[in-house]
This record gives structure tokens, C-alpha cells and sequence, in this order.
């Protein structure tokens, strides 16, 4: 059991221009199609692409999708949302302390599901708080790691995210079994490590993860992860700086070694900080290649990423209008067997 941390809560309502990002997302809930089954998460956001598809149809390999715009229409337009209230936790463990920011919706219910953010290096948590607040707003109760320097580790990092877990779990009493674990580039590295190497982690999304550093994950746990897993991906992230995914620990070379069922959503266009809250940033210049709109990048990686965790934790999905942004969706398949040469000369 871990000891519980002093609460130190925010006053008033901030002021962040990411605050208003999830009331957009949650005004615009897509409704199931009449008369259409809920199925696998590849499909849905082809139905985010296109509308209604024949029920049971998957995305294939390689799929793209085109996402129209929001139509105005949505269901929940005039729907007061819940307040998310934000508050800052010191979790204490037995050598060393850890600084987390908590996000929850309404009064804590035991047995909710709970996601754990980790943020990419040097990367403030604010510039994930409109994921944080979309999470919390459709009742996950979501803790966001502090910011880190370039020292942590990545088996430091992973082994907070699994505290932090314990922590929720012990302290809060959310559900042990629907715990998804979420980062971005390293962060989202250290996202897969930490439920392979520690579990406890039901569902994991890994947003332009980077695999740099000493410990290579693709070519190491990744083989091993049992929880479904989407891989989000920057298109021309390598075209910057190499501290900005370059191609050759980018999320492509976790995709070719990920797991039967990993979803890839590539984000076209984009830059590996893009799907910040403040991407423009000063600092963030030295990975700005991206032509896609800033925005739409953001946009759609925030809906993908809770549409995911809905569908997984809590029986979904949710489904969401996408804005338009141009992406291609694959779903690593099992490998075909190598049939034998004489196979072959007896099958002719």
C-alpha cells in the first residue's frame, strides 16, 4: 500500500486555452447509427471518416481516412457538461516523492476507470490538459505525471507510471482492472514499457512515441505487451530536429514489431509536437516541419485517443465526428505462414 499524498487543490477555473478543447469534443458525440453493431476501434474511425459503414466491416491494412467536418448537429449541443476539477497531489513512496496532477468529474466514485499521462520530455503538463479534461469529462479519473528532465530514465519513468497507478488504486479505489496507460514521445515509449514490464495497465496509447535512449522497447518488450495498443503517428516528424522522433525509433518501427491487433493511426502532414495544446510554443521550433493544420492534428489525436480508451475501459466506443484531417489507419495482422516448396509442388 502506498501512503497517500497531501491535496493541494486549485481555486477557480482556469484560464488555459485547452480548457475549452473538450466541450467541442463532447458537444459533438456521433451517436450510433441506427440499426448499426459498435465494433472494432480500426472500423470506427473509419465511421469517424465516412459516416455509417455496413456493420462488421473492418478497416483494411493500409485503409486511409478522411474525416468530414463537424456538422453542427450533434446531440448534446445544449447539454451542460460536467466541471472537471483540477487538483495537484504529492504521492510519497519509499525512496523519493512524486508531483501529480489529478483530473476528475463530479463526486470520486469507487471503481472508476482511471488513465495514467505521461508527457514527453521537458514537456509541461498543461500542454496535455485538454486530453486530461476530455478524459475526466467522460468519467475517467486521470492522473498526468509531472514534468521531467532529460536524467529520468526511461526505467524511471515507467516504474512512476506504475506508483502512480498503485496510488489511484489504493488511495482513490479506482478499478484495478481499467487502468489505461498514455504518453507522447517518450512518454508514450515508456507507456508500452510500463505495462510489459510492471502490467496492471489494460490499454495503452502511444502517441509519436520515440524509442530512442538506452533502452530500445521495440526491440525489447514490445513483443511482449498483451494490452490492446494504438500507435498515433507524426508523418514528417523525422523531416526536424533528431530530439523529434526521427525515423529510425519512430513510431513506424514500433508498428513493425507491435503485437497482432495494434492499431496505427498516421496522422498526415503533422510534426511530432502538433497534437500539443500550444504547439507553437516558444521552444517547440525545432520540431515545427508539419503543413497540417495544428489544430486538426490535435483535434484528432485527442478523439482517437479517448474514443480508444472508451471503447477498452469502458464497454464503448463513444463515437465522435472527426475534424478533417487526412490520416491512414493499419492493423498489424498475424504473419502468413511460408508454405514449402514441396507444399506447393503437391498443392499444384
Amino acid at each position: 500500500m502506498l501512503p497517500g499524498g497531501s491535496r493541494h487543490t486549485f481555486t477557480g477555473s482556469s484560464t488555459r486555452s485547452g480548457v475549452a478543447m473538450p466541450r467541442r469534443f463532447l458537444q459533438s458525440l456521433f451517436p450510433a447509427c441506427e440499426g448499426r453493431a459498435a465494433f472494432g476501434f480500426a472500423a470506427i474511425l473509419l465511421m469517424l471518416a465516412t459516416g455509417c459503414v455496413a456493420a462488421g466491416q473492418a478497416a483494411p491494412v493500409g485503409a486511409s481516412a478522411s474525416a468530414e467536418p463537424l456538422s453542427g448537429s450533434a446531440p448534446l449541443a445544449s447539454t451542460l457538461l460536467p466541471a472537471v476539477e483540477v487538483s495537484e497531489l504529492e504521492i510519497e513512496y519509499p525512496d523519493a516523492s512524486l508531483t501529480v496532477t489529478l483530473y476528475r468529474s463530479g463526486p470520486l466514485r469507487s471503481h472508476a476507470p482511471a488513465i495514467v499521462f505521461l508527457p514527453g520530455l521537458m514537456a509541461p503538463v498543461d500542454q496535455y490538459d485538454s486530453y486530461a479534461r476530455a478524459l475526466a469529462a467522460r468519467g475517467f479519473v486521470v492522473a498526468v505525471h509531472e514534468w521531467y528532465s532529460p536524467f529520468t530514465s526511461d526505467v524511471e519513468l515507467a516504474r512512476e507510471s506504475r506508483i502512480m497507478a498503485d496510488w489511484l488504486v489504493d488511495t482513490l479505489h479506482v478499478d484495478p482492472q481499467r487502468i489505461g496507460v498514455a504518453g507522447h514521445s517518450m512518454g508514450g515509449k515508456d507507456a508500452i514499457l510500463a505495462a510489459v514490464t510492471h502490467g496492471g495497465f489494460s490499454t495503452v496509447v502511444a502517441i509519436d512515441p520515440d524509442d530512442a535512449g538506452e533502452v530500445s522497447v521495440v526491440r525489447g518488450q514490445l513483443a511482449q505487451l498483451r494490452a490492446p495498443l494504438l500507435l498515433i503517428g507524426a508523418e514528417v516528424a523525422w523531416r526536424a530536429s533528431s530530439i523529434c522522433a526521427p525515423m529510425e525509433t519512430n513510431y513506424l518501427r514500433f508498428f513493425e514489431r507491435a503485437p497482432v491487433g495494434t492499431v496505427e493511426l498516421t496522422l498526415r502532414d503533422a510534426d511530432h509536437v502538433q497534437m500539443l495544446d500550444e504547439p507553437n510554443r516558444f521552444g517547440y521550433g525545432i520540431c515545427r516541419v508539419g503543413t497540417a493544420d495544428s489544430k486538426q492534428v490535435h483535434d484528432t489525436t485527442l478523439v482517437a485517443t479517448v474514443g480508444f480508451f472508451v471503447q477498452h475501459l469502458e464497454g464503448g466506443p463513444v463515437l465522435m465526428k472527426s475534424p478533417a484531417v487526412h490520416g491512414a489507419i493499419r492493423v498489424a495482422q498475424a504473419p502468413r505462414p511460408i508454405r514449402s516448396s514441396n507444399a506447393l509442388a503437391s498443392a499444384s
